[in-house]
């Protein structure tokens, strides 16, 4: 993947287009599974090595730019750490529920996909045909109205393991993956 994306950006560049790739570390715990259920895989990781959840994200951050060096990969041009971004994942979701966007159920702060008129309009997906929590491990999650909503927001009050939380209006807890990278990107593209 990383090489291929490295050939494309070169090959961009070497055109006459101007690129600015920005990488996403997502240096934030998520659980083995959609539902409230597995552990966080920060937290397995720090237990198994004997490191804190924070040592855990900076060994991988580091391993993985010391092997992309080594396959001469040129670095992003931003690499932006999910830690790094949470007043703005904080303000951001504050913004979607103003505009009436999310729901709050069980502890989370959900997005609500039915909200937005022409939600599959770029993908080009059919929401009927596609099947939710099908990957191996995952559960479906039944605090959800729609089973294609995901969550912005988690609260300690649902994942009490989770190691890195931080406060919110919504409670003491984490952001979802999808937030980070559409903040990550806003604040870095635009």
């Amino acid at each position: 993947m990383y090489i291929h994306e490295d050939v494309f950006e070169k090959t961009l560049r070497y055109l006459g287009y101007n690129v600015k790739r920005v990488m996403n570390i997502t240096d934030v715990g998520h659980l083995e599974s959609d539902a409230d259920e597995g552990e966080d895989k920060m937290l397995k990781g720090a237990k198994r090595e004997n490191k804190t959840v924070w040592e855990i994200a900076q060994y991988y951050t580091d391993a993985f730019f010391n092997d992309i060096d080594r396959l001469n990969i040129k670095r992003p041009d931003v690499v932006a750490k999910a830690t790094d971004y949470i007043d703005e994942y904080i303000e951001f979701i504050k913004v979607l529920e103003e505009k009436g966007y999310t729901y709050f159920a069980n502890g989370n702060v959900y997005f609500d996909i039915t909200k937005v008129k022409d939600y599959t309009k770029l993908s080009g997906m059919d929401l009927d045909s596609l099947k939710s929590a099908t990957r191996e491990g995952v559960e479906l999650d039944v605090n959800k109205k729609n089973p294609h909503d995901f969550v912005l927001w988690f609260t300690k009050s649902k994942f009490e393991n989770q190691a890195m939380k931080w406060d919110s209006p919504w409670g003491v807890g984490y952001p979802g993956w999808h937030i980070e990278c559409s903040v990550i990107s806003l604040c870095n593209l635009g």
